[in-house]
């Protein structure tokens, strides 16, 4: 059965675009956790390689991919690293029949959700799955919140920006002003501008946004 014929999850109180991925070399290991989520609604997309799943994965929605460790040509480390360039928001649980300590506390550091050893225990395996569904669901969020916000920031014109990055430190108007030797009124009239051009509701939820979703607000030093 191809990755692309699986029906998407169901059943499960999450966000209803997360999918779940199983990566894994073996056969007989994907058909038994295809079954095993399968009895609590969940529809896992089966790929036999990292390279599968690079073809088959566009980054457009949430995913929590169960990872093998060890694969040829590409292995679930190195799938890892290139995640985390390409798409940051998943979520990944490794599992392995070669772990230890210093090689689960390498994935985790580099943002893997969890590491199970095979053969894993059935319903810490359903656990680890459903909390990364969720987990998924939050960093894909993230993900997307983040770049409409820098998006934003970036449609600006250098003079805006460098605006918008004194109010985010929380300087008025009038202490902007005379950093940057113009009137209250110019920079007010700016400030219009930023909130009109970022569709904001008003430029203190804009800068919840930047800081909320750690978007810079790059200066040009020529302005």
């Amino acid at each position: 059965m191809t990755a692309d014929s699986r029906t998407p999850n169901a059943g499960v109180d999450s966000d209803p675009g997360t999918v779940v991925y199983v990566v894994d070399d073996d056969p007989e290991l994907c058909d038994s956790v295809d079954w095993l989520l399968g009895s609590i609604g969940i529809s896992p997309r089966i790929c036999h390689s990292a390279a599968a799943f690079l073809e088959t994965y566009t980054g457009d929605h949430p995913a929590c991919i169960v990872l093998d460790m060890r694969m040829p040509q590409m292995s679930g480390t190195r799938l890892q690293e290139k995640l985390n360039e390409i798409a940051p928001h998943v979520a990944i649980i490794f599992v392995s029949a070669h772990g230890d300590i210093r090689m689960s506390v390498s994935t985790m550091q580099a943002g893997a959700l969890d590491f199970l050893e095979k053969p894993y225990d059935p319903q810490r395996l359903l656990d680890a799955v459903q909390s990364g569904m969720e987990k998924a669901a939050e960093r894909f969020h993230s993900y997307r919140a983040h770049h409409s916000v820098a998006e934003k920031v970036a449609s600006l014109t250098p003079r805006e920006r460098e605006i918008l990055a004194l109010v985010v430190e929380g300087l008025p108007s009038q202490n902007i002003a005379r950093k940057l030797g113009m009137s209250a009124k110019t920079v007010d009239v700016h400030r219009a501008r930023i909130k009109s051009k970022t569709d904001a509701d008003s430029i203190s939820t804009l800068v919840r946004d930047i800081l909320r979703y750690d978007v810079a607000v790059p200066i040009d030093p020529r302005s």
